[in-house]
């Protein structure tokens, strides 16, 4: 029987070329700045106002808000919803989804009741804010 030899493949690997290497970094830097500037932008495509604190319990609350959608596109956007006390502190915040129709105004009540602490003797819920969430990598 004739012997049959493998042929050795560890001697034919080659590297990979240092000008595609700093082309790839290229794009992965040029794509980051790209997305910021989506998230930047985003701001401009949406109105959020008239921000309500209703239904206050002791470990609840109700945010009440309008968003005005200036874009000609149906979009599902994350908002986030901080809560504040008259102290300045962040009692609890909250992503949640919203669904917004083309060139409409609509109000939108979501419910807070996972609190990062419970309020203090004497200290109360102050306000809260919304606004368009912008996940970031670092």
């Amino acid at each position: 029987m004739p012997i049959i030899e493998r042929p050795d493949l560890m001697q034919r690997r080659r590297s990979i070329p240092s000008s595609l290497k700093l082309i790839l970094l290229a794009a992965v830097i040029l794509g980051f700045y790209i997305r910021s500037c989506w998230y930047d932008t985003k701001d401009k495509y949406y109105e959020i106002g008239n921000i309500e604190l209703t239904s206050q319990t002791i470990s609840s609350v109700d945010v009440t808000f309008e968003i005005t959608n200036n874009t000609k596109l149906y979009k599902k956007e994350s908002v986030i919803i901080r809560l504040f006390t008259d102290n300045g502190d962040e009692l609890a915040s909250r992503i949640t989804d919203v669904e917004i129709k083309p060139r409409s105004q609509r109000r939108y009540r979501k419910l807070i009741d996972k609190w990062k602490r419970q309020l203090r003797q004497g200290e109360q819920l102050s306000h809260a804010t919304v606004e368009i969430y912008k996940p970031t990598i670092f």
